[in-house]
């Protein structure tokens, strides 16, 4: 009998190795939100705290963070 196969769990920070990141950020706004592309996956941290804990995305998570940005939904407004 096979076992049902279980969800893929998504990766915690410690799963990834970020020591060789390439960290990305916008050139008026080092010390904001700063993401790098590691393996599948898409990482977010805050420029002036590398020591928080950093949020990660999947290809499909990240598409849709884009799309509800460029359609306005984090403004404050």
């Amino acid at each position: 009998m096979t076992e049902p196969s279980r969800p893929i769990r998504p990766p915690k920070p410690h799963d990834l190795d970020l020591t060789g990141a390439q960290w990305l950020a916008a050139p008026d706004a080092p010390e904001g939100p700063q993401i790098a592309f590691v393996g599948d996956y898409i990482v977010m941290r805050h420029g002036s705290d590398h020591e928080a804990p950093v949020l990660i995305f999947d290809e499909n998570e990240w598409a849709a963070f884009k799309s509800g940005a460029a359609a306005g939904e984090f403004d404050l407004s």
